[in-house]
């Protein structure tokens, strides 16, 4: 197996083959979040949105500056938030979605028991030799397995008696890369079915829970 790490932008869309209207933020916004975010995205010039885990929300439109914007949009968010982990964080600026890694970043540093947290890895990407890989693992017979690392390994198994048997070959082949040694590898798919990402879940340890095998 090629363990180099070449990580390329592979949009979650080309990998899946979905495609989202809206970037889903951290957390799960609620129909009045929705709502005015939905209003904020036909406003005009320099703007922000923040929202938080509690339901507060705060858009910012019309202003001269994309600083002043989101600083306002924080500070409104935040009005009424006396606890600290409960802080608005900024979901969008100008139009566009703050990366899901800086999201995450502000949720940190206002709660720094969210780095022990399971993190869903929606913005998973394979490096440019795993994704070879996996573009030929449609052809290969069943039962088969594709195990990634975080850290850029990846192994597949074919015609195994069960899937469990080619999960099993798949991880036991992906971990004996060195690149695995503090990054255990995980199924992300199984026979023809790719994983969801936001159904893998990376914990502090760099290892990956995801759905078992049926």
């Amino acid at each position: 197996m090629n363990t180099k790490v070449i990580f390329v932008g592979l949009a979650l869309m080309t990998i899946t083959g979905r495609a989202w209207a809206f970037d889903p933020p951290a957390f799960p916004l609620n129909d009045a979040q929705l709502k005015a975010f939905e209003q904020y995205e036909t406003a005009k010039r320099i703007k922000a949105f923040a929202a938080g885990p509690e339901g507060q929300y705060s858009a910012q439109a019309g202003l001269a500056s994309t600083i002043v914007a989101a600083r306002e949009a924080l500070k409104a968010c935040d009005k009424d938030v006396p606890q600290k982990a409960k802080r608005c964080i900024l979901i969008d600026l100008n139009g566009d979605p703050v990366p899901l890694a800086l999201q995450y970043a502000q949720m940190m540093r206002i709660d720094e028991g969210q780095a022990l947290q399971p993190v869903p890895l929606r913005d998973l990407t394979f490096g440019i030799d795993a994704w070879r890989a996996y573009q030929g693992f449609g052809e290969k017979g069943e039962h088969k397995a594709f195990a990634l690392s975080l850290k850029g390994a990846w192994a597949r198994s074919w015609d195994a008696t069960t899937p469990a048997e080619a999960e099993k070959e798949a991880l036991e082949a992906c971990n004996r890369n060195e690149a695995a040694a503090s990054a255990p590898c995980f199924i992300v798919a199984r026979d023809h079915a790719l994983i969801p990402f936001e159904q893998l879940k990376a914990k502090p340890d760099l290892s990956v829970d995801g759905p078992k095998s049926q």
